[in-house]
């Protein structure tokens, strides 16, 4: 059975992270909600994962995740140069 605690924590996460891809899209003139679908979603636990830590599960088109890891590695780039 689901944990409800770790089923909201995932779920604020995921909303969370929908509002700040969606702000960061509009602020480069893309639209922020290209579809009607939600791009996170939640899981309560992964077989992969240990239990006890929510997942959230990106959905995103092939594009999207090439931004994001693009940002992501940027993000990484500046950090190491600090």
């Amino acid at each position: 059975m689901r944990d409800p605690e770790l089923v909201s924590c995932a779920q604020r996460a995921a909303a969370e992270l929908e509002r700040a891809w969606g702000h960061w899209r509009a602020t480069r003139g893309r639209p922020a909600d290209v579809s009607i679908e939600s791009v996170a979603s939640y899981v309560a636990h992964s077989i992969d994962h240990p239990w006890g830590r929510p997942r959230v599960v990106l959905g995103l088109d092939a594009e999207d995740a090439r931004e994001l890891a693009a940002l992501l590695h940027k993000q990484e780039a500046a950090e190491a140069a600090w």
